[in-house]
Parts: structure tokens; sequence; C-alpha cells
């Protein structure tokens, strides 16, 4: 691409001010930062609103599904989480061709004004008791609608990042992504946990679950305001002055398949085991302790919390790091780790010995920092600037829907079936397996123009 895509900012670089050059990148830097804090605060809300009804499982499942099993409720309430896994891919087939033909900003702003719609009339649905059947229908509809919107907004973003990145520092400004997402999950976590605390849990149940969504969709709305006002990606607006924009546009879904399937392939690999390293290690291991090994509850609640605080503040220096040695060898280091270290960390998980615990999460958090640090930045290189919306958002979602999202779904049925507590263990060698195969078959382009 040409040099516009290419620009250092002067925040970056570091060059003098008394250099025109560096006035320049100082002027280059205004809109890279507005395009980092606006897709960055968007995926915040996403997780946001996943923690929201990790938080407050059970509660919603008292207020919008009439049964008297416990076990039931959970299902139905889980079963409603998993209605936007499964709308993701459907989001992807929207919001791609709408970012490669219309631009990335058109797609990110949409998709962050439906899904702060939908939070917030969340917040507006009636209980059960009061509408009836009605209730749960209308919060799978929000839910659909939420998993629509998020479609787009992953792929979009780092696309967004991306190609407003200097080459020299795709990684790390990427990785921010990552800041957001965590960001959002603990936000989450902590705001409930201070309504229960403040309100107690019959003001909850009676309307301070409400408050949450609503805080959503607030926050929804200032992102909306600040992709309002980004510009548009250098690499886009290039595109838009090529004829080559046109064959894009006429492009349809099958043709591009056939003539992406092997990036499509690397990149579902990558994405699954980026997610799955995910899932189990901040998402299924807290649980796991508590519900196969025996921890108290607010042991594995702590460690969760822990974990996630860790990675929040540690992955801007995993960017950093993959901008210097390589994006493809931190990767390549992480699934390896995988693949040596997960038997033994689960074997120590069952020792009972806290410090051997906390000994195994690390090991597994630092594969999974190895991976959030320059994933974001392959996977948007995978694809050239044409189709990299549609190709990036349909692999994404697919592989997120079919092996990340249903990652802790997954090992507690095979540990039920088996008995056996080291399946997540098998679980994430067999992962990592693939994506090692997938990055030892990629391109390292760290430091280097994206096609």
């Amino acid at each position: 691409m040409n040099g516009t895509s290419t620009a250092a900012p002067g925040l970056i670089e570091g060059q003098a001010g008394s250099d025109p050059h560096a006035q320049q990148s100082k002027s280059n830097s205004k809109p890279l930062n507005k395009a980092v804090l606006g897709v960055t605060l968007g995926n915040m809300v996403e997780w946001f609103d996943f923690a929201l009804y990790s938080s407050m499982a059970v509660l919603i499942g008292d207020i919008f599904f009439h049964s008297e099993s416990r076990t039931t409720q959970l299902i139905a309430i889980y079963a409603t989480f998993a209605a936007g896994f499964l709308m993701r891919p459907l989001g992807s087939l929207v919001f791609g061709p709408i970012g490669d033909r219309y631009g990335r900003r058109a797609a990110l702003t949409l998709s962050i004004a439906l899904m702060a719609v939908a939070t917030f009339c969340i917040a507006l649905i009636p209980s059960y008791e009061s509408i009836g059947i009605a209730a749960p229908i209308l919060l799978v509809a929000m839910r659909m609608l939420q998993g629509l919107s998020t479609g787009g907004e992953y792929g979009g973003s780092v696309i967004f990042i991306a190609e407003h990145a200097p080459d020299k520092s795709r990684s790390f400004l990427t990785s921010w992504l990552e800041v957001g997402i965590l960001s959002g999950f603990l936000l989450g976590g902590v705001v409930v946990s201070a309504l229960m605390l403040a309100l107690g849990e019959e003001t909850m149940r009676a309307w301070g679950w409400r408050v949450p969504f609503v805080i959503g969709g607030l926050l929804g709305m200032i992102a909306l305001y600040l992709r309002l006002n980004l510009e548009e990606t250098p690499i886009f607006k290039e595109l838009q002055e090529n004829e080559r924009k046109q064959v894009a546009n006429k492009r349809s879904l099958m043709s591009m398949l056939v003539e992406e399937w092997p990036n499509l392939v690397k990149s579902m690999g990558l994405v699954a085991i980026y997610n799955v390293c995910y899932y189990v290690v901040l998402g299924y291991i807290p649980g796991y302790l508590t519900n196969e090994l025996g921890y108290s509850a607010s042991f594995g609640s702590v460690l969760g919390m822990v974990g996630t605080l860790s990675m929040l503040l540690l992955v801007p220096f995993s960017g950093l790091l993959a901008d210097r040695v390589g994006r493809k060898r931190l990767i390549a280091l992480g699934c390896i780790l995988l693949i040596v270290f997960s038997i033994p960390a689960f074997t120590m998980l069952q020792t009972h010995n806290v410090v051997l615990v906390y000994v195994a999460v690390l090991g597994l958090l630092v594969a999974q920092l190895l991976f959030e640090g320059a994933m974001g930045a392959t996977l948007v290189s995978l694809f050239k600037a044409p189709v990299r919306f549609s190709a990036l958002a349909l692999s994404y979602n697919l592989s997120v829907s079919l092996f990340g999202g249903t990652a802790p779904l997954v090992n507690t049925w095979l540990i039920g079936q088996t008995g056996n507590t080291m399946i997540p263990a098998y679980y994430l060698i067999g992962a990592a397996v693939v994506g090692l195969v997938a990055i030892l078959m990629t391109e390292d382009r760290t430091g280097k123009p994206m096609p």
C-alpha cells in the first residue's frame, strides 16, 4: 500500500518536535489514537454484556424463565446466551460486505448502534410474571440482535486499527483491543457485584438487574459517538480510488470462498486455539475448580479475577514483544507451551495445593498472553484489502461459534461422560496442535505492509 498506511505516528517513532516529518507524524497520530479509542470501547461494551450474563445467570433465569427446576432455568438462560453466538456467523455475512463495499467505519458504526439498542432494550423487558411467555421471547430476540451485531465487531475493529497503524507497531496497537475486551469483562463483574452488595438480592430481583444493562446501553452510545467521528482507514480510501474496488463489489460469497479458502482455513485454525485457550483458562477453569475438584466458589472466582487483571495489565507488553521478535514466533511458542504444559498444569490443579494451582494457571496464562499480543495483527495480515472484512469476519465468527464458545460446554459434557477430569488438558493440546500447524503455514508479516 502507499505511504499513508505505514507512516509512523510521532508518539511511536519518538521524532523531535522541530523536525517537519515529526510534525506530520504527530498529525497522523490523531486519527490513529481516535481509532484505537473508538473501537476498543466498542469491544469493551461487547464483553461487558458477556460478563453481565455470566454474573446474573441465576437471577435472569428466575426473572425470565418459569420453571420449578433450577437446572432447567440455567439451561434456558445459557441457551439464550448461546443464541447470540449462533448469530455471529450470520452477522459476519451482513457486516463483512458492508465493511468491504461501504467502508470499515460504516460497518463498525452500525454494529455498535445495534449492540447499544439491543442492550438497552433488555433493561426494558417486563418479567415473566408480568407478560408471560413473551418475556423470554423478547430476551432471545435481543440476544440474537446482539449476536448479529457482534458478527462484525471484532474483525472490523482489528482491521480498523491495523489499517491505520504503522507497520512496525501493528501488533502493539491491535493488542489494545484485548485490553478493551478484558476491561469489559472485569467491569461487568464489578458492576454486578457492587449492585448486589448495595441493593441486596430482593431489590436486584425487583429492578436492580436492569441497571447494568442501562449502563451497557449508555456505554454503547458513547462508543457510537466516537465511531461517528472516526476517519476511514487509509487503505480503504485507497481502494475507493482504485478500479479494483468495483471488482471486489461484484464478488460473490462463493467466489471469495473459492479464492481465499487456504487463508480462511488458516484463520479458523488460529482463532480456534486463541479462543479455546481463552475460554478454558479464563472462563472454564474457575468453575472447573469448584464443580469438578471441590474448591470453594470464592477461590475459583478470585483466581479468575486475578488472571483476568494480570492479562489486562500485560497484554500491551505482549504486543510490543510481538513487534520486536515476530508474531509467528510468539504464536508458535504459545502453542508449544500448551502442548507441553497442559497435562502438568491440570495435574497440579488436582493436588489441592494453592501454590501449585497458581503455578498451573500462571503457565497457561503465559500461553494465552503470547496469543493476545500477536494474534490480531496476524489474522488481519492473512487477507487482501478488498475482501479483508468479509473473510476475517466469517472465519473468525465461524471458529468462535464452533470451537471457542462451546469449549466449556464440551469439556463439561466429556468429563460427565468419561469421569476423566484431565479432559480439558487434552482439549487444549488438540487445539494447540491445530494452531501450531496453522501458524507454521502462515507467512510472518511482522513489520511489513499488509497484502
